[in-house]
């Protein structure tokens, strides 16, 4: 129970709190999630255009020596005699020197550049590099590029491709390029500029915002040709799911947990610029205030389980006094002991109940004892107007019986014994409690003395089962309902009469059933009867019966019930329903 009242006041307490707490979290989480969400897409939008426009800007410097090399047809025609011609003439040999510087320059004036190569169909498989020279294909450290153009054979393309070269034999690691070819296959021309994936690699990384941001660009076969430090952590299968994605922002789960993607593609070169946030990182804001929610409702709770103990652990050594004053105040034996000062509104009730219940004590005691002298008082006044009534219609029975009779036994003696039981059970100690099988045999007297007193008039028979003999009653229930049969309805009436007493027990209730077949009693005077019943009315013609009701009445209270009913040349049935006491009534209210 007290734990119940303490789960129950927690809660009354903290709820109130922590609704303000949580509502103010989870609408502080969810804006800022969706502004950080719409800002991040934007930012990073803008962060993939500049860096799309950035590496176009490097591929139209191919074009524009595509355009200055193979567009030109003088410089080209040069270049093309230079590679197929294995003699130099005064004149190619200036157009190649002329070339190679223009090629060296270009190469050397942009860091992002790392070779270029021209290479134009001769049967001496050379070419012209940026970094070489005049070259031959099997005396330079890079010739697969080489192998790649003549495996194509379509129609005239652009692609990118990321490899690795050694420019040494000692070399332990190749250095990653990447490779922009642009090649004219039925004439066997392939123009290629190396670039240096970790100039523009520098350069995404620069531009990165965020913490675990991934930058990586996709050339048209969806392969990672340039990525921001971060962007290797990607595995090959999320990087496929985000190329066939056809949004441009998108959310999607990782090996390393949920991530926001961006993604801008290239028109002209069918890349594809991407750019992805860890969600840890992209709503580190919004998680840190649902940490810190979770840490002031975790100390609300706390200080509300805290501060309710010590309320709770107050207020029960209060309410426990409370109740050790109540229970004192019911003990008469146990003195009243009222606090030393009113502190607080406890010790003010307190104090005024202690000043209540020795009042109440004082007018309770007062009233108990007028109450029990009342109902001594009423008890004995109530049989001494039974016993002389009966005793002075039974002495003139027996009287006339005497006269008659001789000196030996005979049936004035045996009225004269039942008489003397009967006036010893009814005098001795009225407020005495009996068992009901006393309570039977002190009728039996009775009913035997009347039937020679009207020469058996009547007959009463008795019917209960033989536990009832052992529940307890008081005096004088049965005769004097006896005799209201007797005198009321079976005196006047022609022919024997029967009277029938029955006793039933009922759970914790026994009823007691006298059924008579005498004159009745019309309706109205039944109501009369049951009104007097019900009343303090003293003086009425059905002593014995208005009696009893007001003995057993003081006796059971609220457990006392009565019901009468009557029909003229039928008879009359009295029910009265009283405790089916297994023990005295003294023991039962110790």
């Amino acid at each position: 129970m007290r734990e119940k009242y303490f789960v129950k006041q927690l809660t009354a307490f903290l709820i109130p709190l922590l609704i303000p707490i949580v509502i103010l979290g989870s609408l502080s989480f969810i804006t800022t999630q969706h502004d950080i969400k719409k800002d991040i897409n934007q930012n990073s939008s803008f962060l993939l255009q500049q860096s799309k426009t950035q590496l176009e800007m490097i591929l139209n410097e191919l074009d524009t020596l595509y355009l200055a090399l193979y567009d030109n047809t003088e410089i080209f025609n040069e270049l093309s005699d230079v590679l197929k011609n294995p003699y130099y003439t005064y004149e190619s040999s200036t157009s190649y020197r002329i070339i190679y510087s223009y090629l060296n320059g270009f190469t050397s004036s942009k860091p992002y550049i790392q070779s270029f190569y021209l290479y134009v169909n001769n049967p001496y498989d050379r070419f012209l590099s940026s970094v070489g020279g005049l070259v031959t294909l099997d005396q330079f450290y890079d010739t697969a590029w080489y192998d790649t153009f003549m495996d194509y054979s379509g129609p005239p393309a652009k692609w990118t491709s990321r490899r690795a070269i050694k420019f040494y034999d000692f070399e332990f690691h190749a250095t990653p390029i990447v490779t922009f070819y642009n090649v004219l296959v039925p004439q066997k021309i392939a123009i290629i500029l190396n670039i240096k994936p970790k100039y523009i690699e520098g350069i995404l990384d620069d531009i990165t915002k965020y913490p675990g941001q991934q930058l990586f660009v996709l050339d048209e076969e969806n392969h990672v040709i340039f990525s921001n430090h971060q962007g290797g952590q990607l595995q090959h299968a999320n990087i496929e799911r985000i190329a066939g994605n056809p949004a441009s922002f998108f959310d999607m789960n990782t090996a390393q947990g949920k991530v926001n993607v961006t993604k801008v593609e290239s028109e002209r070169y069918k890349w594809k610029y991407v750019s992805v946030i860890p969600h840890a990182e992209l709503y580190k804001t919004p998680t840190q205030i649902v940490y810190y929610t979770l840490i002031f409702v975790t100390v609300s709770i706390a200080f509300g389980f805290l501060l309710t103990y010590y309320l709770l652990r107050r207020n029960h050594m209060q309410l426990k006094m409370i109740r050790t004053l109540i229970k004192s105040a019911d003990d008469s034996r146990m003195p009243l002991m009222p606090p030393g000062k009113v502190k607080d509104e406890y010790s003010y009730i307190i104090q005024n109940m202690i000043t209540h219940f020795i009042e109440h004590r004082y007018i309770k005691t007062q009233l108990l004892e007028k109450k029990y002298r009342l109902q001594v008082t009423e008890l004995l006044a109530l049989q001494s107007q039974i016993n002389p009534h009966f005793l002075y219609n039974t002495l003139h029975s027996v009287y006339w019986e005497s006269v008659a009779l001789t000196g030996k036994p005979n049936k004035a003696s045996e009225m004269i014994e039942d008489l003397s039981d009967i006036l010893s059970y009814s005098f001795s100690d009225p407020t005495k409690i009996v068992t009901w099988g006393e309570e039977l045999a002190n009728t039996v007297s009775y009913v035997n003395i009347q039937r020679k007193r009207y020469k058996d008039k009547f007959d009463v028979t008795f019917e209960y089962e033989e536990d009832i003999i052992a529940l307890y009653t008081i005096k004088l229930v049965l005769q004097p309902l006896i005799e209201n049969s007797i005198y009321h309805g079976i005196k006047e009436k022609a022919g024997p009469g029967k009277i029938k007493v029955k006793l039933k027990r009922t759970g914790d209730c026994l009823m007691i059933i006298v059924i008579d077949n005498g004159n009745g009693i019309p309706q109205e005077q039944l109501r009369s009867i049951v009104q007097r019943l019900q009343s303090d009315e003293e003086r009425t013609e059905h002593v014995g019966l208005i009696n009893t009701c007001k003995r057993l009445r003081l006796t059971f209270e609220h457990s006392f019930a009565f019901r009468m009913q009557s029909k003229p040349g039928f008879g009359t049935i009295v029910e009265i329903t009283v405790p089916a006491l297994e023990v005295p009534p003294q023991t039962e209210r110790e």
